[in-house]
């Protein structure tokens, strides 16, 4: 995919939504369509810290925008990481996602009327390819569940985040064997 950065994110909320919406309705396959929804959302999030976010703050007012995104990201985590260890059979799970996935949406939305146009006004087109491709390559790096208490920078997700999502690929990797 040739991609620029603010197109490569909105793809990301299109595929949220859609998983969200398989996890809705799911029956019997509801524990992959949730994995897959974790493992998106912990990648995507993880790559909008360390790509996405650095780019906004730049310029008047950069600062107070990012740590409102912050904020909702850092609830989106607990909140994730939450369900995962409910597990999709929890009587709760379907109230505390149906919580998720508004707080989600949300924060799509603000990303993408706040964020997205103060970076189509201040970076140009070309570091904005350049941008989405290194969003792709941060997202195939990343850890792949949500972490409750992860760094929420750049430099923090490269230096942790990179042990974390070897421990996370463990994981899966045996859980995809049982």
């Amino acid at each position: 995919m040739d991609q620029d950065l603010i197109e490569a994110v909105r793809t990301d909320h299109a595929e949220i939504k859609a998983l969200m919406e398989q996890v809705d309705h799911a029956t019997a396959d509801r524990e992959d369509a949730f994995r897959r929804l974790v493992t998106k959302l912990a990648t995507h999030e993880t790559a909008e810290e360390e790509v996405v976010h650095p780019l906004a703050r730049k310029g008047p007012g950069g600062d107070a925008l990012v740590e409102a995104r912050l904020k909702e990201e850092k609830g989106g985590k607990k909140a994730l990481a939450k369900l995962e260890k409910m597990g999709v059979d929890a009587p709760a799970f379907t109230a505390e996602f149906a919580r998720l996935r508004q707080e989600v949406l949300a924060h799509a939305e603000h990303e993408e009327q706040e964020e997205h146009p103060r970076l189509r006004q201040t970076v140009d087109a070309d570091r904005l390819r350049s941008a989405g491709e290194l969003f792709r390559k941060a997202e195939r790096v990343a850890p792949t569940h949500a972490h409750a208490h992860s760094p929420e920078s750049a430099t923090g997700n490269i230096l942790a985040g990179t042990f974390v999502a070897v421990a996370d690929r463990v994981r899966d990797a045996l859980r995809s064997d049982h």
